[in-house]
């Protein structure tokens, strides 16, 4: 099943999305070019402190700062705004990460679409808010802006050290699995 286009209310990242984002050095990039704004909850701003960067064949945690993005505009960071919101995010945390249910409550009360790759969030939210996953915008930007495969090859390896895979199932997974393995990106 192919993903579903994007809504131009806007795109919310959990913080998994953030941080396989952030690991591809072209966060700027992916995010400029996805449709309509782009934004954190002040919730996963605060939980995405770190990526898993491979340097020298050893694991280390690199620092996340996104207040460039943040800055620029970019990237907008917003919170819960009425008690409609909060009621969703209490109701959700109990089954999901308090960042995951702040974006998923921001997503559903604000009709944007919701970023992730937790297959619980998917398993939970499916139905009331639409989903998309991170590689959905990665795949948007490299053929909005026809990204050499050497550049996508880098920005996918960096996703995978960070230790994201995407499941069989996931409609990107054919994609992913030929540019890393060196072929073209199939466009």
């Amino acid at each position: 099943m192919p993903e579903p286009p994007l809504l131009p209310a806007g795109t919310l990242l959990d913080a998994c999305a953030v941080l396989s984002l952030y690991a591809t050095s072209q966060m700027a990039e992916i995010i400029g070019a996805t449709p309509g704004p782009v934004a954190v909850s002040d919730m996963v701003l605060q939980e995405a402190l770190y990526v898993r960067r491979i340097v020298n064949g050893v694991s280390e945690r690199e620092p996340m700062d996104l207040a460039p993005l943040v800055a620029s505009r970019a990237l907008a960071v917003i919170g819960a705004a009425d008690e409609g919101e909060l009621q969703t995010f209490i109701d959700l945390s109990a089954g999901l990460d308090d960042g995951e249910a702040m974006t998923a409550a921001l997503a559903i009360h604000r009709a944007y679409v919701l970023v992730t790759d937790d297959r619980k969030a998917e398993r939970l939210l499916a139905g009331r808010v639409q989903l998309r996953a991170t590689l959905g915008l990665v795949k948007v930007w490299a053929d909005a802006e026809q990204v050499d495969d050497g550049t996508l090859r880098a920005a996918l390896t960096s996703i995978y050290e960070r230790g994201y895979q995407p499941p069989n199932r996931h409609p990107l997974k054919a994609w992913w699995d030929t540019l890393l393995s060196g072929g073209s990106s199939m466009r």
